[in-house]
């Protein structure tokens, strides 16, 4: 995770903006790379989530700022660079979509302790928490185990990924 120090509110909600844009990309695209439905629900879902907290991340700028949101046109500073794209690979997508969900999270949370204004604060921990039940979800749903008729490691995204070929 990149290291903050201090960070201006807005600069703070303009990545916020930034990266919940990137993980609606990220989410839609992992979707499409799966066929099971239970898969497909959970990214569609997390997709939606991402559009929802861009969304309360705009009006959480308008206010903390006074101003409208017309067009987000943002430099490489208000860009978590620890963000991954989605892989073309839907077990490498499930994995960074793992790694992502937590880096997000580790940002509200850094960011929330940054703020003295508590609507801030609030807002920044409610977004970190969402971003960690994404990731129990994640990691509870394509969970990986020791199969007990090999000595390899079995995904269970296969289960996800591979259903419609095994079934």
């Amino acid at each position: 995770m990149q290291k903050i120090y201090s960070i201006d509110p807005i600069d703070a909600l303009k990545i916020s903006i930034q990266s919940e844009k990137e993980m609606h990309a990220f989410y839609t695209k992992a979707a499409s790379l799966v066929q099971d439905e239970d898969a497909l629900t959970i990214l569609q879902g997390f997709a939606e989530h991402a559009a929802q907290h861009k969304q309360q991340s705009i009006d959480m700028y308008s206010v903390v700022s006074g101003k409208k949101i017309l067009f987000l046109n943002l430099d490489k500073r208000h860009k978590l660079t620890t963000l991954q794209r989605c892989s073309d690979d839907p077990y490498d997508a499930i994995r960074l979509a793992k790694k992502n969900e937590k880096e997000l999270s580790e940002f509200y949370n850094t960011v929330s302790r940054r703020f003295i204004e508590s609507d801030l604060r609030r807002f920044f921990r409610d977004l970190a928490a969402d971003n960690q039940q994404h990731l129990v979800l994640l990691e509870a749903s394509f969970a990986e185990h020791m199969s007990s008729d090999e000595d390899t490691e079995e995904s269970v995204i296969d289960h996800f990924i591979d259903h419609q070929s095994n079934g």
